[in-house]
């Protein structure tokens, strides 16, 4: 607990201050019915007086493998989206990221199921999440490719299903992993398809369960538009991206 800096006893005023762990079963669990396994646990560490024993504060020695409690940094992700317009999943030079803005997939899963974002792979083939009127802007001045036939065969799969995951599908379509994986990443680049969904993996990572972009829209508000959609787009987006990046994103 090195980033503390406890000097003295409240209750006694003592500077005789000790660091324990309470491990076995003190430890704190990630899931009410976990209690059986130490994957998802963390030790708990105090400082304490030595001299009157009082603990004067704790804490989880991990973090990371904890749910969120509370919607306040969903929130605040949310919000930062709908500014900006885009936001990157990878940390990358270009563009911000989660990482780099301190959010986890956590967070931006939650948005995704509640359709505050449309994911897909629009900027430079990357893992992208756009706000809604981006995407609704997007869609409209950004030209769709045609479909090619190893997309157009997903696409039709999925379209007779709500949700979709993706390994799934492929074992179910007897798809080369390759030529599935090429078709796939065409239809989330070209807003196709997006994610619907999140399935935790581990305390840090999540897999996406994706639908059509046409069923995402069903109960989307805020898709209509009438104007300069690309001039609208670019209002969205210039504070975090050039005006030539901003061009080829369009194209």
């Amino acid at each position: 607990m090195s980033n503390m800096n406890i000097e003295k006893c409240p209750y006694c005023q003592s500077t005789n201050i000790g660091i324990g762990y309470q491990l076995g079963g003190g430890q704190v669990f990630a899931d009410i019915f976990a209690y059986h396994s130490s994957a998802d646990c963390a030790n708990v560490e105090h400082i304490l007086c030595k001299d009157c024993g009082s603990i004067i504060h704790s804490r989880v020695v991990k973090t990371d493998m904890f749910h969120q409690y509370s919607t306040a940094r969903q929130e605040e992700l949310r919000e930062y989206i709908e500014r900006n317009g885009i936001i990157l999943c990878n940390e990358n030079n270009e563009l911000p990221s989660l990482v780099k803005l301190g959010y986890n997939m956590e967070n931006i899963i939650s948005l995704i199921e509640q359709k505050q974002v449309f994911y897909c792979k629009a900027y430079k083939k990357r893992s992208t999440y756009l706000s809604v009127k981006a995407y609704q802007l997007l869609s409209r001045c950004k030209p769709q490719k045609p479909l090619i036939e190893q997309a157009k065969l997903i696409y039709k799969a999925m379209s007779k299903t709500d949700v979709a995951d993706k390994d799934e599908l492929r074992v179910s379509m007897g798809m080369d992993k390759k030529e599935f994986d090429k078709a796939f990443d065409f239809l989330l680049e070209n807003l196709y398809i997006t994610a619907i969904a999140g399935r935790r993996l581990n305390p840090n990572w999540y897999s996406y369960l994706y639908c059509t972009a046409e069923r995402w829209k069903q109960g989307v508000e805020g898709l209509h538009f009438q104007g300069d959609s690309k001039a609208a787009l670019w209002k969205v987006v210039k504070n975090n991206m050039s005006e030539d990046k901003f061009i080829k994103f369009i194209k």
